[in-house]
């Protein structure tokens, strides 16, 4: 029902600021209001004709196309808005002698349908903008982190990131080869993936997940699930990431054995979890075992919890993913309270430093990216000694 509320909100919106000041006849005014709710009811209408969230299963070129309209009708909204703040403001200056007359004509022309087209332009641009910013192949970023309790004997290791892939109809194989062989050219000694790297069904995406057997590194490859491996069936996902070569650090560490000392990744459950009677996120389970002076890198799919994981003081670096780095400025400001302040980069939580990482790819149903570009991550440790 989400779906179905975003589309009716983003269409009264519309309807409200845009077509109904419009000079048109009633038959038009009917067509234009009916062909917003298409293009805002996007998720609603291709999940229920195709299936998968989102409508995940429909044909690439039909979930591209309706991206883009769909993207035109958020940005007209959000425009559309801002136009209507500016009108409101204007709005004193109307009692105002000197500047009366200027202020009435350019109050007409906010509201005017020249100025509407120009909304609609734009809209049009940052929706091709986003959809291409958000489709492209990610592009490389290195970072040091600094992490206490590394030992000198583990200065200079690197981990390679990849987050968020949701690899789909939309991400598909050939998009998943690129990503593949882009961070095996970056060499590195381990892959830590922090969630949601599919949607859909595995009959479905057996071709589009199979490049990720070809990732390479020293050390392994190691993931923790995210709310949208349960969306996809989890249980049924769990022997196929195995054969990937996949270690799921499912609310359990791994020591990892290099240079003659130990480093230990350790992983938990999604949130999600327990909607479906499956183990949640269990911090005690994953950290079972491992000393208190030893390195942990911790994979969370959802940085909410950082304070809590760095309590203790056991976890070093905790690697999440789930944001998507805000996507955009309006939706930034939201998703950066909804995940308890937490958006995307390097936060000092205590003595634990967290990393957000912005996604390589994103969901299907809300593919838009402006000035918050995906990317493959290429983290270098550094021991402070």
């Amino acid at each position: 029902m989400f779906f179905v509320y975003f589309a009716l909100i983003i269409t009264a919106g519309l309807f409200i600021s845009v077509v109904h000041p419009l000079s048109l006849g009633r038959i038009w005014k009917l067509l234009l209001t009916l062909l917003i709710l298409l293009m805002a009811g996007r998720l609603a209408i291709l999940r229920e004709i195709f299936g998968g969230l989102g409508g995940v299963e429909c044909d690439r070129r039909l979930l591209l196309a309706t991206s883009f309209l769909q993207n035109l009708a958020i940005f007209l909204f959000a425009l559309a808005i801002l136009r209507d703040l500016v009108y409101v403001l204007c709005l004193p200056f109307h009692f105002l002698a000197p500047v009366k007359e200027g202020a009435l004509a350019f109050r007409h022309f906010l509201k005017g349908a020249h100025f509407t087209l120009i909304l609609v332009f734009l809209s049009a641009i940052l929706s091709g903008w986003s959809l291409h910013e958000a489709t492209k192949i990610p592009d490389v970023k290195k970072s040091e982190v600094v992490l206490d309790k590394l030992p000198p004997e583990l200065d200079g290791l690197k981990v390679a990131l990849l987050a968020d892939t949701h690899i789909s109809r939309f991400y598909d194989r050939d998009w998943v080869n690129a990503v593949v062989e882009r961070t095996n050219a970056l060499d590195p000694d381990i892959i830590l993936i922090p969630g949601d790297l599919v949607d859909g069904e595995t009959r479905l995406r057996a071709g589009d997940v199979e490049p990720l057997s070809r990732l390479k590194s020293r050390y392994g490859k190691f993931f923790c699930v995210g709310n949208h491996e349960y969306i996809s069936r989890l249980p049924d996902w769990m022997p196929v990431f195995q054969n990937l070569g996949l270690r799921n650090l499912y609310n359990l560490n791994v020591p990892v054995n290099l240079r003659g000392t130990v480093l230990y990744l350790a992983g938990v459950t999604d949130q999600a979890a327990y909607s479906r009677n499956l183990p949640g996120p269990d911090l005690r389970a994953a950290l079972k075992g491992v000393p208190r002076d030893a390195p942990v890198i911790l994979l969370e799919h959802r940085p909410s919890n950082a304070k809590e994981n760095a309590q203790d003081g056991r976890v070093s670096l905790q690697i999440s993913g789930h944001t998507h780095g805000g996507l955009f400025p309006i939706l930034k400001t939201i998703t950066k309270k909804a995940n308890r302040g937490y958006l995307k980069g390097f936060y000092e939580v205590g003595s634990m430093k967290l990393y957000v990482h912005p996604g390589t790819g994103l969901w299907s149903g809300m593919p838009a990216r402006i000035l918050d570009p995906s990317e493959i991550t290429l983290l270098t440790l550094r021991s402070p000694r």
